[in-house]
């Protein structure tokens, strides 16, 4: 089932802005399935092949041919991202449950430490002074 996306107004010339398309999106190389806030599709000339800038209502945003797929639901068990669930819903969009028919998971990915563990805590930059 395809949904209304918004039109990315921060594409340049050259670009084919889709008007609906599935509501999931997912990664190759990714653990979260997205949902889709923008789709664009970019021809830069004759040299190369039509891509796809693809932008999530997370901030994500992903480029390419073939690395995505997308989807009118989650497969069985994986995870929408919790902030594309968010910020959909809060700009008016149905829930991934209403749009999927069935209850759809929402989290993110943790991020942990394996090594060092008597090393002090990454500070809130981000960066660790531990391995200096």
């Amino acid at each position: 089932m395809k949904t209304p996306i918004e039109k990315d107004i921060r594409a340049g010339k050259g670009v084919v802005h889709w008007t609906a398309c599935e509501p999931f999106l997912e990664n190759t190389r990714g653990v979260l399935i997205h949902r889709i806030r923008h789709v664009t599709a970019i021809k830069t000339g004759a040299r190369w092949k039509t891509h796809l800038a693809v932008r999530c209502w997370c901030g994500n945003s992903m480029t390419g041919t073939k690395n995505f797929t997308f989807l009118s639901a989650p497969p069985d068990g994986r995870i929408v991202c919790a902030r594309c669930e968010d910020a959909a819903i809060e700009a008016g969009l149905p829930t991934s449950d209403q749009l999927a028919g069935k209850h759809v998971h929402t989290g993110g990915v943790v991020v942990a430490r394996r090594c060092c563990k008597n090393s002090p805590v990454i500070n809130t930059a981000g960066l660790s002074h531990a391995h200096q």
